[in-house]
């Protein structure tokens, strides 16, 4: 379960086939994309979703199903409430994150800057990352269904091989997200039904422990 922990963390704090390489027009193209999606987070105070979570262990031959909703809020606050698996949760109260599975009644409970740097896929979502700073990008395409982009890290040692970023072409609202790490490893998002400045309280990411699970740490 730790293993899954781990890898779950890398791929949230952190999206695979290669491309050829992009003109110099796309390569301008890609970096005006990933501006508008910078400036519509920036501009976010906080926001929900749906989404649908497919996790692919490409170590352990295993594949993992999920949905559920998420809840994001500056500074550095998120909730990941999940449908399936039912019960489920990850939660980032902008200092620690504590991670809940209902099948092995544990809590697991990191200091938020063990597991959670700047230079990860979605870390701008809390504010404390930049897409531009962070990752070399590459538009593959623009279609009906939005802007389609290759991230690659700028830093090797984040541990993520590649990001696919799929936003809306009307307001850079985040559609998917595939992460891979350099095992293989695949994380693969899709966001619906996308609310911004929904007014959020910051008691709404207060930990509440289930009854009889215990607090376990982790990594800090």
């Amino acid at each position: 379960m730790r293993r899954v922990y781990a890898g779950f963390l890398g791929a949230v704090g952190c999206m695979a086939a290669s491309v050829l390489p992009v003109s110099g027009a796309h390569a301008q193209d890609a970096q005006q994309v990933v501006r508008e999606i910078q400036r519509r987070y920036d501009s976010t105070r906080d926001y929900s979703a749906d989404f649908r979570q497919v996790t692919e262990y490409r170590t352990l031959n295993r594949r993992v199903d999920g949905d559920g909703q998420v809840f994001f809020s500056k500074p550095a606050r998120m909730l990941w409430r999940y449908r399936e698996p039912a019960g489920q949760f990850v939660l980032s109260d902008g200092k620690h994150l504590y991670f809940y599975q209902p099948a092995e009644r544990q809590v697991i409970k990191t200091a938020l800057g063990a597991v959670f740097r700047s230079d990860l896929p979605l870390s701008f979502l809390l504010g404390i990352g930049d897409l531009s700073r962070d990752f070399r990008a590459e538009l593959i395409e623009s279609d009906g269904k939005g802007h389609h982009l290759k991230l690659s890290p700028r830093k090797p040692s984040s541990g993520v091989r590649e990001v696919r970023l799929t936003v809306d072409r009307d307001h850079y609202d985040i559609r998917e997200v595939l992460i891979e790490d350099g095992g293989g490893n695949r994380w693969t998002f899709r966001f619906g039904n996308v609310r911004r400045g929904v007014g959020l309280d910051p008691s709404f990411f207060k930990l509440d422990v289930p009854q009889g699970v215990d607090i376990v740490e982790f990594g800090s």
